[in-house]
């Protein structure tokens, strides 16, 4: 494993996290007994760093992290959000500064971790950026010591780069997530570039695109998908699959697995700070963190990746979101 500073937090990252939202339904169901064990067979191969939201499972991501790693979690960096008010029915989006404080609270409590390493905004939309009780609630939680650092993750809606504009003006934003890979390589390129010239941690997320990158997702079964990727488009999927035959005629022959190369081209294209793992068995995981030892795509194939994904851009239909 390769470790990091995650921009001006500070805090010492490993360049590979977990998604801890893989365990908890996002992807299928896993049973408690072998989430913990992944959980732990992540760290055992290095990973300090562990990304997961009050409202993955309903608290059941943060519940996990205390059963696998005992109250404290002290050795662990844990990056939890808030936003989803998951207390009240039907489920809204919240961002006001008493319901941030409480949220917050309740993932300590699930935690059973003070301070929390990072917390993040999640999905905040733009109007919620602009406004400076968010940051006051924010500063006033690592004031209190309740969190040690903040950031917003921010997607996968529209206006996600002006989300990260705007966001990136903050001074107490130090973090921020976004989603990035082969087949969405717009705004987080952009997003990206600017978050470095802020000296602001990038986490990127989604870096398989939910399995097609590392041929997973077969063409077709999407169809019958009942998590979270049902949610996509068909005509998307239909799409991607494409693209991703044109890239596969540059990356055969490369070293490394499919999953493993689209690794490497989310560090080789725009060196993200730590990259989050969506792994729902061992096997994969240990095949994803091998990653770091398969040798280096070129620059001359990245720019080969880069020119198809600008060229075939227009026809993804969900083109709306890259804005």
């Amino acid at each position: 494993m390769e470790y990091i500073v995650l921009g001006k937090s500070g805090l010492r990252v490993s360049v590979l996290s977990y998604g801890v939202y893989s365990l908890t339904g996002m992807y299928g169901s896993v049973p408690e007994e072998v989430a913990v064990r992944i959980l732990r067979r992540a760290w055992d191969l290095g990973v300090n760093f562990y990304d997961t939201a009050d409202v993955y499972g309903f608290g059941l991501g943060e519940v996990l992290l205390r059963k696998a790693f005992g109250d404290g979690i002290r050795d662990v960096v844990v990056a939890t959000k808030v936003g989803y008010d998951f207390y009240s029915k039907p489920m809204t989006r919240r961002y006001d500064p008493e319901y941030i404080v409480f949220a917050v609270e309740k993932s300590v409590e699930r935690l059973g971790k003070k301070p929390v390493d990072l917390l993040q905004v999640h999905n905040p939309p733009l109007e919620v950026l602009r406004q400076d009780s968010l940051y006051r609630a924010l500063r006033r939680l690592v004031d209190e010591g309740i969190v040690s650092h903040v950031g917003v993750a921010l997607g996968p809606e529209v206006n996600v780069l002006q989300e990260a504009v705007e966001a990136l003006q903050h001074p107490e934003v130090e973090t921020v997530q976004f989603v990035y890979n082969m087949l969405e390589q717009q705004p987080g390129r952009t997003i990206a570039s600017l978050a470095r010239k802020s000296n602001v941690g990038v986490i990127v997320r989604v870096p398989h695109a939910g399995g097609i990158l590392d041929e997973t997702l077969k063409p077709g079964v999407e169809a019958m998908l009942a998590d979270h990727r049902s949610l996509r488009r068909r005509e998307w999927f239909k799409w991607a699959y494409e693209v991703y035959n044109m890239y596969k005629e540059i990356l055969d022959g490369k070293p490394g697995t499919p999953g493993q190369k689209a690794i490497r081209f989310i560090i080789e294209s725009i060196e993200p700070h730590s990259i989050v793992l969506i792994a729902t068995d061992p096997e994969k995981l240990e095949e994803y963190v091998e990653a770091l030892r398969v040798e280096r795509l070129s620059w001359d194939v990245i720019a080969k990746l880069v020119e198809i994904h600008d060229r075939e851009l227009p026809r993804n239909p969900e083109l709306h979101k890259y804005t």
